[in-house]
């Protein structure tokens, strides 16, 4: 499905169904260099279970026209613009990552029509180790390569996905590969925003947080401090075996929990 927003194409995939603004919206946020494939799976699940679902391109990134954005609360106001160009209502924020910030800061501030906020793999600020962002603008190819290592646990290197046939490497390797002065962007984008903490206070809507056990680009200490400054009555949920790309790593263990947290909170009514 394609938007047209400020003269240029928003491109989003919608699950497998056509996109309905009067069903409640399922929005989904991809990380760093990734794009709307990320989400193949846990789109489908809600698309056919009556919820319109939107997973975006963000400006640049694969089949999103650019420029791409160089900061997060850019990033959130862009989405907000998709989103009220559509006219969608009830919505349900999924954030992974990167899209976690702009999940965040979209959330504090345009909180009218968000209904929950689901937060996988992040902190309320991501710094960027220097020598990936050195190399993400000098060296793609191995900005590249230290992504996919860091970014994957077990499962991701020991070709354990559950899609037979599948390599959860090779599908990063091609996506990130085709955005590679997007995720450079992108990194700084993070490693700039300092605005989380106070961001992450303000949300009205209900929260929930999916981290990753075997995490190597979040530090526990960063998404436990996420988990201290959402409102009190966020849900927090470790999936111990799971490295950072925890959607793809374990996708029914996250769609179980999307499911009983979103069924709940921004329920469709049938």
């Amino acid at each position: 499905m394609y938007i047209e927003l400020n003269q240029k194409e928003v491109f989003a995939s919608t699950g497998g169904k056509p996109f309905d603004p009067k069903k409640p919206l399922v929005l989904f946020i991809h990380g760093s260099g990734l794009d709307h494939t990320f989400w193949g799976l846990h789109s489908r699940f809600f698309a056919f279970r009556g919820y319109s679902v939107l997973c975006i391109d963000m400006p640049g990134h694969t089949n999103s026209e650019g420029p791409s954005l160089e900061s997060i609360e850019e990033m959130a106001d862009w989405v907000n613009e998709v989103t009220t160009e559509i006219g969608a209502k009830d919505i349900s924020v999924v954030g992974h990552s990167q899209g976690c910030l702009v999940s965040i800061e979209l959330a504090s501030r345009y909180p009218d029509e968000i209904k929950s906020v689901s937060l996988i793999a992040s902190g309320y600020e991501t710094p960027v180790n220097s020598f990936l962002l050195d190399s993400a603008k000098n060296e793609p190819k191995t900005a590249l390569n230290k992504m996919i290592s860091w970014g994957f646990g077990e499962a991701g290197h020991l070709y354990q996905g559950t899609i037979p046939g599948n390599s959860m490497l090779i599908g990063g390797y091609k996506v990130m590969g085709g955005n590679p002065d997007e995720l450079y962007k992108d990194l700084l984008a993070c490693n700039n925003y300092k605005a989380g903490k106070d961001a992450a206070g303000k949300i009205k809507a209900s929260c929930q947080l999916i981290l990753a056990g075997q995490d190597l680009m979040v530090p526990k200490k960063s998404s436990m401090a996420l988990a201290e400054a959402l409102p009190p009555s966020r849900e927090l949920t470790i999936i111990k075996e799971s490295g950072h790309m925890l959607p793809l790593e374990s996708p029914n263990k996250c769609r179980d929990l999307l499911k009983t947290f979103i069924f709940s909170k921004n329920p469709t009514g049938k």
